[in-house]
């Protein structure tokens, strides 16, 4: 699979740099958490806040970015929908090992659930974006595991099966993420 997070990164970079006129390479970006939702965010010199306006402006020529904010000179991306439902699509493409541990066993029974897109529910999504960066760098931790077992745990009783029926989805891109080597 292509380095998604290198192809995002560097649309990232292009779409600032032309959109403020202010320089920002891919390799500028990091991964931050923000008020508890996923995002990637770069750091500018200059007016963040009137990037952060520009931007917003033109999230219509960025189809990665659901919303941009600024904070403390960060400029803060929030990925959207598409992005993340393009993530799943990518990941179901790869051929996977046999299953065996317990966190290919849940994302297995999971992804019985069937093929939706990725709920908006920051856990999930968190998980789906761990799960990438776990292939990614070639090999997953515990606390990756973690993240991904524990994905519906914030919600109890019939919205946790709720949400667990929206995760068909994203369950079947992680179990490729997770068979799969780079």
């Amino acid at each position: 699979m292509e380095d998604l997070f290198a192809s995002l990164t560097g649309a990232l970079a292009a779409w600032v740099s032309a959109v403020t006129g202010t320089a920002v390479r891919a390799e500028d970006f990091r991964l931050p958490r923000e008020e508890g939702q996923l995002s990637l965010a770069a750091f500018v010199t200059g007016d963040a806040g009137a990037a952060a306006r520009k931007l917003t402006d033109a999230l219509d020529r960025c189809p990665q970015v659901r919303e941009v904010r600024e904070k403390n000179g960060w400029l803060l991306f929030f990925l959207s929908d598409g992005w993340f439902n393009g993530l799943i699509a990518r990941a179901r493409a790869l051929d996977v090992r046999p299953m065996g541990s317990y966190v290919e066993n849940r994302m297995a029974l999971l992804a019985r659930k069937g093929d939706a897109p990725c709920p908006e529910a920051e856990p999930v999504r968190r998980a789906l974006w761990t799960a990438y960066l776990a292939y990614r760098r070639g090999f997953w931790r515990t606390a990756d595991e973690r993240q991904v077992l524990t994905m519906t745990h914030g919600m109890t009783g019939a919205a946790r099966i709720a949400l667990e029926d929206r995760c068909g989805g994203v369950a079947a891109a992680i179990l490729k993420l997770k068979g799969e080597r780079p």
